[in-house]
């Protein structure tokens, strides 16, 4: 034994072996134990002394009723055999695969480009440091401190926490059935870059050779995506029938996300040796041929251009809490699940800052690659805008330059930029009712966000590149590495919390096909004419207010009911060293002051701004904002409440006893010499087959000891 954990009089003390039983006021046997009646309030509560070491948890019991002698039993760490990681380095990678994703690559840019350019940078950080990066200790230590997933950590810090997981969980598996769409298309397009010439090289011909119109007035790149690709009707309400090639795609996706995580943690987590690096080895490949077009320093400028006085405007901050708590991955249940697989005494302190800095070096690392991309796409539309002022010029004053090369003999671009800027006055103020006015900040900031950014902006930019398809296979084997190792953390924190909670008994393989063939069949809509408005609708609506609340409770539940103090002391039992003020500080007042009022915010937000989507205009050629139809809204606050409720509807019956089955206490089913009394103890005190050494990390305990007297036990203590 390492540590002898005793309830007395004075509360929970640590003594030297062997401790005494407690004394506890009523009626007692002839040997001088607590006599109570078998089952009662008083048996399960009261009349046990509770011994730790690293794998028991050892119970002494008082007499039973019918005289017979103490019941003793050992209960036997549930976790001792739990999976774990193979290495410290397969960890890190599972958990840079799970948060660094397909957000870092084109939301990040676009918040840049949005918000101030570097000014943004400012915002980012500061939110990094008050709420991303001690949320993510929290995962990692209360789920490498009490080695289970997240519906089991959060139902052992306190009973009426027990939805918690579970709502996190349902989040989860929302978000991954959207989220594994985008692999879907990613693998699409993947399809078609295996061959000598890009199908969204040039557009279709009619049969007399000309153009189509639309895709003349388009581009090639975007008439591919919505007509060839996806095939997208002009609403949400026109669901158009099934897209088949894409359904084909999202069966295919599903399949290799199983076969990937179905032996467990060991098996996606060799995987993610590759969805880790593979990103950077492209990105890389990508910032070396990038840099050296035209353009990219002044897209790089643009990027790093800061305007301070963005920082003025709250939606700024608000943006940039909303993209950190994203990119990072935080309220899934993933990170919790990763850190359970971890040992006991490891330094996650370490763990979680350098996970972090390794999320904003990817984010501004990818963002300068990109940048690289659209400070090119930019210059080539400016030197087209200008090329068309200087056929207006020959136009509009065919006296003064009756050839159009006399206007490029006599404007070179720079010039023409210059009298643009100054709107043409003197000799040709004509021109202000026919020139575009190009403007290059005007340009790059029109750069597309999601979607638009990688399946239309890249996949003609990669038309520039030497070789296309070379490029057009690597982008896209990029965007499925981020895409799959995003995904196998989302789920694992489904898996894990199923696993945990042994509602499901059955071998993870057959769990895992189950979780992904139903996600697949609840997710067909995704494989509609429509289906990228019901992606926008599910990322918009499925993980965001319900993931917002999720991760304002986890930071309360640690902070205000498992205490901080003692999450301190399991931060400093597993690493060695104890949290500093920073810490300490973050946790009780920043983090959950930030999450309030970010999740205030956007429910404000959302009502001052009626929620829409873009919607494709065939007419226009062009996606236009929509507002979405009110049964859309229905399935919005639907999932939202699906998500939600689970933690509110737990709560409602545990505070009032409606319900006492524990689903995801199997301990009791471990002990030696059990009677009822002591397997309904088992099944309630979560606390007791939790906690492996010193410290008993459960909210009961406290309460406990503030019911303790020097004469025993307060009668009213009925937890």
């Amino acid at each position: 034994m390492k540590n002898y954990s005793t309830f007395s009089d004075q509360g929970m003390t640590s003594s030297p072996p062997p401790p005494d039983l407690l004394s506890i006021p009523g009626s007692e046997s002839k040997n001088g134990r607590p006599k109570f009646s078998s089952g009662s309030e008083e048996s399960i509560r009261l009349g046990s002394r509770v011994t730790f070491t690293d794998q028991t948890v050892s119970f002494e019991n008082g007499e039973g009723e019918n005289g017979s002698g103490a019941v003793r039993f050992v209960v036997e760490a549930e976790n001792a055999d739990r999976e774990e990681w193979a290495n410290k380095t397969q960890f890190y990678m599972g958990v840079v695969s799970y948060a660094v994703g397909l957000g870092n690559v084109w939301r990040f840019p676009y918040l840049l480009q949005k918000n101030g350019g570097g000014a943004f940078l400012i915002p980012y950080i500061i939110m990094m440091g008050l709420g991303g990066l001690p949320l993510f200790l929290i995962e990692l230590g209360i789920g490498q401190r009490l080695r289970t997933g997240p519906m089991g950590v959060w139902a052992a810090i306190h009973p009426y926490l027990g939805g918690l997981g579970v709502s996190a969980a349902i989040v989860s598996y929302l978000v991954a059935m959207y989220y594994n769409v985008i692999v879907t298309w990613c693998l699409y397009y993947l399809f078609k870059s295996f061959t000598l010439e890009l199908p969204w090289s040039e557009c279709p011909k009619y049969s007399n050779g000309t153009e189509i119109e639309e895709c003349a007035k388009q581009g090639e790149a975007s008439y591919f995506w919505n007509h060839e690709a996806l095939e997208t009707t002009e609403s949400i309400s026109d669901f158009g029938g099934f897209n088949y090639h894409i359904l084909t795609a999202l069966g295919a996706a599903w399949l290799l996300i199983y076969l990937c995580v179905n032996k467990g943690i060991k098996s996606s987590g060799n995987v993610m040796y590759i969805t880790a690096i593979f990103p950077y080895i492209v990105t890389f490949m990508f910032l070396i041929r990038s840099a050296t077009l035209e353009g990219a320093m002044a897209g790089i400028s643009h990027m790093f251009h800061p305007d301070l006085a963005k920082l003025l405007e709250p939606t700024v901050w608000l943006e940039a809490a909303t993209q950190i708590f994203y990119s990072m991955g935080l309220g899934f249940g993933g990170l919790i699940a990763f850190g359970s697989y971890n040992p006991l005494k490891n330094d996650c302190k370490k763990d979680a800052v350098r996970l972090a800095l390794v999320n904003i070096f990817t984010s501004i690392y990818t963002a300068v690659n990109i940048f690289c991309v659209l400070g090119y796409m930019a210059t080539r539309q400016i030197h087209a805008c200008i090329e068309e002022d200087k056929v207006h010029l020959h136009k509009l004053f065919p006296e003064e330059f009756p050839y159009l090369s006399n206007v490029t003999d006599r404007f070179s671009d720079e010039d023409i930029l210059k009298m643009i800027e100054n709107r043409w006055t003197g000799d040709f103020t004509r021109m202000t009712s026919v020139s575009k006015m190009c403007n290059f900040e005007a340009t790059i900031s029109k750069a597309a966000e999601g979607t638009g950014l990688a399946f239309v902006v890249f996949t003609e930019a990669i038309l520039q590149f030497p070789i296309p398809p070379f490029w057009s296979v690597l982008f896209f084997l990029m965007l499925l590495s981020l895409g799959l190792g995003s995904m196998f953390g989302t789920l694992e924190g489904v898996i894990t919390s199923l696993n945990d909670s042994k509602l499901v008994t059955l071998r993870k393989p057959v769990m895992t096909f189950i979780l992904c063939l139903s996600a697949f069949l609840v997710g067909l809509p995704f494989a509609s004419k429509s289906g990228q408005y019901w992606v926008s609708l599910f990322d918009s609506f499925a993980g965001s207010y319900a993931l917002m609340c999720v991760a304002f409770l986890e930071i309360v539940a640690v902070s205000y009911v498992y205490k901080e103090q003692r999450f301190s002391d399991d931060i400093e039992y597993m690493t060695g060293s104890r949290p500093g003020l920073y810490w300490r500080f973050t946790w009780k007042i920043a983090t959950p002051f930030m999450m309030l009022v970010l999740f205030i915010a956007s429910v404000a937000q959302f009502f001052k701004n009626p929620a829409f989507y873009f919607a494709y205009d065939a007419a226009k050629g062009r996606s236009v904002q929509t507002d979405y139809p009110i049964w859309a809204m229905y399935i919005a606050v639907f999932m939202v409440l699906l998500a939600i409720s689970p933690t509110l509807i737990i709560l409602f019956l545990r505070y009032f006893r409606i319900w006492k089955f524990e689903a995801n206490i199997p301990a009791a089913s471990k002990c030696l010499n059990t009677t009822p009394s002591t397997t309904h103890m088992l099944k309630n005190e979560q606390s007791y087959n939790r906690i492996n050494d010193s410290t008993v990390s459960v909210s009961e305990i406290d309460t406990f000891n503030a019911t303790t007297n020097g004469n025993g036990l307060s009668a009213n203590h009925r937890q």
